[in-house]
């Protein structure tokens, strides 16, 4: 392909196996496609989100990302960017300042930083960290009566762990006893789509801290099908606000107003992604976070 052109990749994120993880499609040079072209590369690409690489013509930022769905444009998508940067540092295009400073990126939703390290004894590793904007949890009355029959989970289950909050993003984050409960949740998505939209539900995180493995601090799925994703593989963007939530719930201790976690989001018959996370503690007591994941290019 000539220099210039439109060049597509597709990556996997939060995982470092193919078929894993959640994908996503980066267009680099992609400043000579019209809005209506870009559009016609996501929904022919049938990723979640494609991401557009273009110049930015801010003298702050490195480059601009566009997100599209295969149905529109999104102001935000955290695993395509984190595919994006990744194919920038695979293919040696970020800016030779990048080793010493974030990779700082121009969106439709505000500015980003992007951050690359790199790692590993006999197989390097590159995982590739997002600064997230800082969460907002809000407490929201939760009835298991009423969503016990739209998530498919018994209404028992839900009588563990922190409190329901509602993020910034209009997602729901709820828990479950344990991982039990979790893989055995079976949405009435119809239904549950509806009563999202009724109460300006983006999706619904059901997570458990009750985890198979040690190394694991929170298992969680995501059902979206008020925005066409019945099950999302990995939320990217979900889990700054959970790791938050952890945090302040005390299921997760600080050290030195830091902590570190590590989650995993899978579907019983899908795919299955880790997710890293950082979050500290801000003097006036508000939370900082940011997600790091590996990719793979397929």
């Amino acid at each position: 392909m000539a220099k210039g052109d439109p060049i597509i990749h597709r990556v996997d994120v939060f995982t470092r196996q193919a078929g894993q993880g959640n994908p996503a499609a980066v267009v680099l040079n992609a400043q000579g496609l019209t809005d209506h072209q870009m559009q016609r590369i996501a929904t022919e690409m049938n990723v979640s989100e494609t991401a557009f690489v273009l110049p930015s013509d801010l003298p702050d930022a490195d480059l601009r990302i566009r997100w599209f769905t295969p149905a529109c444009e999104v102001s935000m998508c955290g695993h395509a960017t984190i595919a994006t940067v990744y194919v920038l540092h695979q293919s040696d295009l970020l800016p030779s300042q990048a080793a010493s400073r974030p990779i700082r990126i121009e969106t439709k939703g505000g500015s980003l930083q992007a951050t690359i390290e790199t790692a590993g004894r006999g197989v390097s590793r590159t995982l590739v960290w997002l600064d997230l904007v800082a969460p907002k949890l809000t407490p929201v009355p939760f009835e298991p009566t009423v969503w016990s029959p739209l998530l498919g989970v018994p209404q028992d289950a839900f009588t563990f762990g922190p409190p329901p909050v509602r993020t910034q993003d209009r997602d729901l984050i709820v828990f479950v006893v344990d991982v039990i409960s979790l893989n055995e949740a079976c949405p009435r998505m119809p239904a549950l789509a509806a009563h999202c939209r009724e109460n300006d539900i983006r999706g619904v995180c059901v997570s458990t801290v009750s985890t198979l493995s040690r190394s694991l601090t929170a298992q969680s799925r995501f059902f979206a099908p008020a925005c066409g994703v019945d099950e999302d593989p990995v939320t990217g963007s979900v889990h700054g606000p959970l790791g938050v939530h952890l945090v302040n719930a005390g299921i997760v201790p600080t050290f030195n107003d830091m902590a570190a976690l590590t989650c995993t989001q899978a579907s019983p018959v899908g795919r299955a992604g880790l997710v890293r996370i950082l979050v500290q503690r801000q003097p006036d007591g508000h939370c900082e976070v940011r997600i790091g994941g590996e990719c793979v290019m397929t």
